[in-house]
């Protein structure tokens, strides 16, 4: 019987601790750009309403929120349609 239960420990893989906190850093990493990114997305879109509310039409284009918007964004990452006022992240 002893046998037994030493054969299946036998088996098991020493875990890789380092190996699971890189995993694991890499991961909280890109959790932390995306809610960054979620976060950017968030700020441009309540620029186009604020913009929509003064001037009762959209932006023709998404770069005329720049002065709403008190940070440096690379507005090249969004997709914008002006007719709707919708904006969102391209896909990669």
């Amino acid at each position: 019987m002893v046998m037994l239960t030493v054969i299946p420990a036998c088996e098991e893989k020493p875990k890789n601790t380092l190996a699971e906190y890189g995993d694991s850093m890499i991961n909280a990493y890109q959790k932390g750009k995306q809610a960054g990114e979620d976060g950017n997305l968030d700020a441009v879109r309540k620029a186009i309403q604020t913009y929509h509310a003064a001037h009762d039409t959209y932006p023709l284009n998404i770069e005329e929120v720049k002065p709403l918007i008190n940070s440096e964004l690379d507005f090249s990452k969004y997709d914008y349609h002006p007719q709707s006022g919708t904006v969102s992240l391209k896909v990669n």
